[in-house]
């Protein structure tokens, strides 16, 4: 579930107090999101004193150009109208306050092209350094402080984060920067209007997402980030060499996490069956260990092979030789100065979608398989897996960075139903491995006589390591100890401001739910959440909503 912006309250609310500590997720690396969003930007001259102290606010951020730096690119169809894409202009600049992104957007014209119509389709989208700041604290980013604890970023306390100054625009990383943009252009929402101008047939709808509505009408093309050159450079200069499953059709799932865990959990049966069956059948119906061997080093190697021509060598050279052909138009237009940017944007703009890790688990996956499922008989499978994930590791990066657009940055909490299928898979290996062992000609000489004693201490000695697995499992925790000191720090600080904030009686709370549940879109939010916003608005604590992902 996407998360949107706290929704502005139209009553006259008390000044502000502080807020509680939020509840931090788990997220990836690169972007740590609170579950705590910050109020919407426009309620900021609304609400009395409540950001008293912040020296700049919405309404005063600086939208000159010359601090225009390109983080996300817009194409729209070539056919569109000018009034429609002046009112995608004007909405994408106005104010909060307006309903408007208040973002930076200019189109992408060479100065030779300037009378054509075949790149006024491509506009460029940023945001100055304050309104990128604001717009942190909104989604609830999430950032390690002086003291080494990780809170959700504010704008007055901003001098409490580490790695943070004035004159350094290297606080925000480039992907949180361009998840902000795409948070606030998602968040775009339709007001008084009843159609998008200039198409009477695309219908609009209060409170419904703009970009959505013109992704769907095929006004917008596409909304991709643009790479950093400069990072990239330095990514090339450790790289080892320089060299798509299509999605189930869409079900009628409520969350993309349900979505994503019914196409795994079906994709994996059926490469499962497809991959392993046959080897299943030359271990245990034919018994032929030769023949396993032989199967399981060609069906190793080869894909292993294919997956590194497939994946990163042909689309590689594919995309080079569009990207000379690029080159050699722009020095022949006698670019400017921003024929460098105009390339960029020109190269991108024709690579293909990274459609997600799905792909790239998938492989692990069956590589996992391809191992340790008869490690017994074939232990070199090991040795060609190492040396497969050292190349590996470049191409993904060459594949990432000059095959694919830069993907957006999406929070996550972990690696979801991947885990339980790689566990999933280490238990059947366990159970496999003891099954040929027990099958080897070796073992069967020790007993000539009795095939129920080999037969009860294969099985007595498969659940001895069934055991030592789930005891090791059990006995290394998913989060380390500091992590989990951190965390309940951080959950007993925000108990602490909270029971502070919301010392008011119950019927008072109870009579607060309707402006609750109006004001939070209550299908986000359980019981308990709701009674906390309540809360939260009986006391005047006008702080951020609490919200899960789903």
């Amino acid at each position: 579930m996407r998360l949107g912006p706290a929704t502005p309250s139209a009553r006259r609310l008390p000044p502000h107090r502080p807020r509680p500590a939020p509840y931090p997720e788990r997220c990836s690396p690169g972007l740590r999101v609170s579950p705590a969003l910050g109020p919407a930007p426009e309620d900021v001259e609304r609400r009395g004193g409540r950001l008293s102290k912040m020296k700049v606010t919405l309404s005063a951020l600086d939208t000159h150009e010359s601090s225009f730096t390109p983080l996300v690119v817009i194409e729209l169809a070539q056919d569109v109208k000018e009034e429609t894409k002046e009112w995608l202009k004007n909405r994408i600049i106005s104010k909060k306050k307006d309903g408007g992104a208040q973002l930076l957007f200019r189109p992408l014209l060479n100065k030779y092209e300037k009378e054509t119509l075949e790149n006024q389709n491509l506009y460029l989208v940023g945001a100055s350094k304050i309104r990128l700041l604001l717009g942190a604290e909104a989604v609830g980013l999430v950032k390690e402080c002086n003291d080494n604890t990780m809170r959700a970023f504010t704008y007055g306390t901003r001098h409490t984060f580490k790695g943070f100054d004035d004159d350094n625009d290297d606080f925000l990383t480039m992907a949180e920067c361009q998840f902000i943009i795409k948070h606030e252009l998602e968040n775009l929402r339709a007001r008084d209007e009843k159609m998008i101008p200039g198409y009477p047939q695309a219908k609009l709808y209060p409170g419904k997402s703009l970009l959505r509505r013109l992704l769907t009408s095929g006004i917008v093309i596409q909304v991709f980030p643009l790479h950093d050159n400069e990072a990239l450079k330095k990514l090339e200069d450790s790289w080892y060499t320089r060299f798509t499953i299509k999605c189930q059709p869409t079900e009628n799932h409520r969350l993309e996490s349900a979505y994503q865990n019914h196409l795994i959990l079906k994709v994996l049966v059926f490469n499962f069956l497809n991959c392993f069956a046959s080897l299943f059948y030359i271990a245990f119906v034919l018994r032929d260990m030769k023949l396993l061997r032989q199967s399981l080093a060609t069906l190793l190697i080869t894909s292993q092979i294919l997956n590194q021509v497939v994946e990163s060598l042909l689309p590689y050279w594919l995309q080079r030789k569009h990207h000379m052909q690029v080159k050699r138009k722009v020095q022949a237009l006698k670019a400017d100065i921003d024929a460098t940017l105009y390339e960029q944007v020109v190269l991108e703009k024709e690579m293909g979608t990274y459609l997600g890790t799905f792909d790239d688990y998938l492989e692990l996956f069956l590589q996992f398989g391809y191992v340790s499922l008869f490690s017994c008989v074939y232990p070199l499978a090991a040795t060609f897996a190492v040396l497969n994930n050292l190349t590996e590791v470049n191409s993904d990066a060459l594949k990432m960075c000059r095959v694919f657009k830069r993907p957006f940055a999406e929070p996550s909490a972990s690696i979801g139903v991947w885990q339980l299928a790689f566990e999933t898979m280490s238990v059947i290996s366990v159970v496999t491995n003891c099954a040929l062992i027990g099958m080897s000609p070796q073992v069967n000489a020790l007993f000539p006589e009795s095939k129920a004693d080999l037969i009860l201490i294969v099985v007595a000695v498969e659940h001895a390591l069934l055991a030592f697995k789930f005891i090791l499992a059990f006995a290394i925790p998913d989060k380390p100890r500091h992590i989990q000191m951190k965390l309940a720090r951080l959950e007993f600080e925000s108990l602490e401001a909270l029971k502070q904030q919301c010392s008011v009686p119950f019927t008072h709370l109870w009579n607060l739910m309707p402006v609750a549940l109006a004001d939070t879109h209550s299908d986000c939010l359980a019981p308990t959440q709701v009674m906390h916003v309540a809360g939260t608005q009986a006391s005047g604590f006008c702080g951020p909503r609490t919200r899960h992902w789903k």
